[in-house]
């Protein structure tokens, strides 16, 4: 697969078809992503944090560029968003092999964790929402880890609910546990690659998007330090 290596906003950064991607520090086993960042039916303001982290503590980073009207990373992979999902995927691997995270049989050596930034409006009356689909995305003492992470920052998170309305889209397990279907194998990386769905409410993205930055750099770094 054929990307480009030309920089797109943020210097580093690198286009693809369907995607920005940074390669950050090899020293940081994480990426955040924001994959309904563009317009139409965007979830404003995620590709800014999404950068604003990258830009802090230089992890690595993946955001869309088309609209989910158009391909949605966020759904499993179809005749439709395929392409798009094949270079999201790829983009992925290639952080493995980045970071050096990749054991002999191609799974996530050490612990990683994978930080999907989504947006909500406020009609929920909720500040975020994590979803794990129920445990099926993390470990549970990662799972528990973040949740106390999270808490931590009551200053800014004051309604914080887990699994509920937005649990996390069935495409987010398939990192961890993969697939296979209709001779399209996914093999995933296995019980080390932790992922969470992060819905942010509207007011919090826009109104205290760098305090939400700096939340989640600092759960990034305490994480490396942590597993």
């Amino acid at each position: 697969m054929k990307l480009s290596k030309g920089d797109s906003k943020i210097k580093g950064f690198r286009s693809g078809k369907f995607i920005r991607y940074y390669f950050g520090s090899k020293e940081i086993r994480a990426h955040i992503d924001a994959v309904h960042a563009a317009p139409p039916c965007s979830d404003k303001f995620t590709g800014e944090i999404v950068e604003g982290v990258v830009k802090k503590i230089n992890c690595c980073g993946i955001i869309a560029i088309v609209s989910r009207c158009e391909a949605n990373l966020n759904r499993p992979r179809s005749k439709k968003n395929k392409d798009a999902i094949d270079e999201y995927r790829y983009i992925i691997q290639k952080i493995q092999e980045h970071i050096n995270n990749l054991d002999k049989n191609r799974k996530a050596l050490k612990p990683y964790l994978h930080l999907a930034i989504h947006g909500m409006s406020n009609k929920w009356n909720i500040d975020m929402e994590i979803g794990t689909l129920e445990g099926k995305t993390c470990s549970i003492n990662v799972k528990n880890w973040f949740i106390n992470e999270i808490k931590n920052r009551n200053e800014i998170i004051k309604n914080l609910q887990m699994d509920t309305r937005f649990h996390g889209n069935i495409s987010k397990s398939v990192h961890r546990c993969g697939y296979s279907i209709n001779s399209t194998d996914y093999l995933g990386y296995g019980k080390n690659f932790n992922t969470f769905q992060v819905e942010i409410s509207r007011t919090l993205r826009e109104y205290y998007r760098d305090k939400i930055i700096d939340m989640f750099s600092d759960i990034i770094i305490n994480f490396n330090r942590t597993f």
